[in-house]
Formats: C-alpha cells, structure tokens, sequence
C-alpha cells in the first residue's frame, strides 16, 4: 500500500513538474476585438488613388436606375476580378481617377461620375441614357 501511495505521489510530482516548463498561456479576452481587418472595414470613403478606389467599389453596393425609364433600382457590385455585375448585364470597370469609373462592355461605355462623399453617381449608360445611382 505505502509503495502505491509513493508511485501516486511520484506521478502527481511528475506531471506538475512537466507543467511548469511549459510556457504560461494568456488567458483568453472575453471582450470582442475592436479591430477590423482592412478588407473587412466599413466602407466610409476611399482614400485618393485609383487603387483606393477600386478596393472600396468592391466593398461597396450600389443602386442603379435608369432615370428615363423609371423602372425600379437594381442592385450592382464591382467584383475583384475587374467586372461590374447588373441584374441585367456585366462589364468590365478601369477606375480612371478618383470620382470617374468606365464600364465597358461589348456594346460600348457607360461613364459613372461619383460624388465627393461617395454616395452617389450620376452616367450616361451604354444607349447615352442617364442613369442615376447611390451606395446601398
């Protein structure tokens, strides 16, 4: 019985030894993390270059509504893959300058200019019908 009682003690002793070499784990944080990983980001406004730009179309939704017509908004996206999806259509997107995006298909182009905030923009489609937009 006393031989058992210290093989026990020897593996209790043993096993707390081996714990301490290990290196001490941060306890977990129950508070959420306020950081947002860039891409992740709400979108406010792009920062002033092409590639700003491009980076916040693409997290970005928006309306798009052909103003003659009055037909209802139909939602759009620009993809990372350079295109601009339409219910009804794709084209490619070149982010020109900061406020000017050209979406080319094979019927021709449609310019969009956008605002200084970001939360709209006003075209001329591909048939140089205007159309208007805002960021869902």
């Amino acid at each position: 019985m006393k031989a058992r009682l210290l093989l026990s003690a020897l593996v209790i002793s043993a096993t707390c030894s081996l714990g301490a070499d290990t290196p001490a784990q941060k306890p977990a944080s129950s508070a959420p993390s306020t950081e947002t990983p860039k891409e992740k980001a709400p979108p406010g406004r792009p920062g002033g270059t092409t590639m700003d730009v491009r980076a916040f179309l693409i997290n970005t939704k928006w309306s798009w509504r052909n103003v003659r017509a009055g037909v209802p908004d139909r939602e759009c996206v620009f993809m990372a893959d350079g295109t601009f999806r339409h219910p009804n259509f794709v084209a490619k997107f070149t982010v020109k300058d900061p406020h000017t995006v050209v979406l080319t298909r094979k019927g021709g182009k449609a310019v969009l200019t956008f605002d200084a905030d970001f939360q709209n923009f006003e075209a001329l489609d591909f048939n140089q019908i205007r159309i208007t937009g805002s960021r869902l």
